[in-house]
């Protein structure tokens, strides 16, 4: 029977919160001849694989090992490239999918087929809505999400929150999949992997949209391989914007979005200047790095494309 679900799960030592999440898919499909589950491992040497192992007989899936090294936006890209259903679900390992989430999905990407992409809304701790609109990019850079409003039904949005949403297969054939560029290293987030996706979708003329109706409780635990606080990962944060904003918009396209991103926004020169520290200077620098990164990768963008594979596959598949 043909596969219409794959469902796409990176998970990084956490094996309580993979139980609930493959708890929650299993009770959501139907029949398991039509779904393949690829789960991604990130802690190596500490695998969650019997965690998985409980579910041989509930859920059809294939559990690999990554490398040590490698990381969410890897795990997303690897999948992506290796999913064969009809359409795919990208979920973290601490969201709890909803019973109906697969008949709602279909009925939303079956009423159009310009719809390439939804988003869902997320039932978050702590979440913050900045009563903008939601899912847009603003002329200032701010990238605004508001995933946690309800809805009516879906939505036209630019791009969507990443910790579970759905998207076409065709669209990796029509070259819209993960870029690995936004990777920064195989080690990172992949920060803004899927604003990338949302507004390449759009691009090749799909809509994205986001149904606030269809909740997934999203647990957001900390991830032990991420750490926001740190500098490797404003380098990744920095160096994915900009990066995004040039690929997508160019210099000077939305008011110059991504010329204001670079030169004016969150330097950290002053800072460095006038309270010269260690960790000032730092920042400042870190930030010189990811801007410079970023530039130097669009411009290979420009005359190679983006990169849409993983940056290695030697991992191990443990259970097919």
């Amino acid at each position: 029977m043909a596969i219409l679900w794959t469902i796409v799960l990176p998970t990084y030592r956490r094996p309580e919160t993979l139980r609930l999440a493959l708890e929650h898919i299993a009770e959501s499909i139907d029949d398991p001849t039509s779904y393949e589950v690829l789960i991604y491992d990130n802690g190596i040497p500490e695998s969650s694989q019997f965690v998985a192992a409980a579910f041989d007989e509930s859920l059809p899936f294939r559990y690999t090992i990554n490398r040590s090294g490698h990381g969410l936006g890897y795990s997303l890209c690897r999948g992506a490239s290796e999913a064969r259903g009809v359409w795919v679900l990208e979920v973290n390992d601490d969201a709890l999918v909803p019973p109906n989430i697969f008949v709602r999905l279909e009925s939303i990407l079956t009423s159009d087929a310009r719809i390439g992409v939804v988003g869902l809304r997320a039932v978050e701790d702590d979440y913050v809505d900045d009563e903008r609109e939601i899912g847009v990019i603003s002329k200032d850079g701010t990238v605004h999400g508001n995933f946690i409003r309800d809805t009516d039904g879906p939505i036209d949005v630019e791009h969507v929150y990443g910790f579970c949403y759905a998207y076409r297969r065709e669209l990796l054939e029509r070259g819209g999949g993960h870029d690995a560029i936004l990777l920064a290293q195989d080690y990172s987030s992949g920060n803004r992997i899927e604003t990338d996706h949302c507004l390449t979708a759009k691009k090749l003329g799909y809509r994205v949209v986001y149904d606030g109706s269809i909740a997934v409780k999203h647990l957001a635990k900390p991830r032990g391989d991420m750490n926001e606080r740190s500098l490797k990962w404003k380098l990744n944060h920095t160096r994915n914007t900009l990066y995004l904003f040039l690929k997508h918009f160019g210099w000077f396209g939305r008011d110059g979005i991504a010329f204001r991103f670079c030169f004016l926004k969150d330097l950290g020169l002053r800072s460095a200047l006038l309270h010269p520290s260690r960790d000032n200077w730092a920042y400042f620098l870190t930030g010189m790095r990811a801007r410079g990164s970023a530039v130097f990768h669009w411009l290979r963008y420009l005359l190679f494309g983006p990169r849409l594979h993983p940056l290695s596959s030697h991992d191990t598949k443990t259970k097919e």
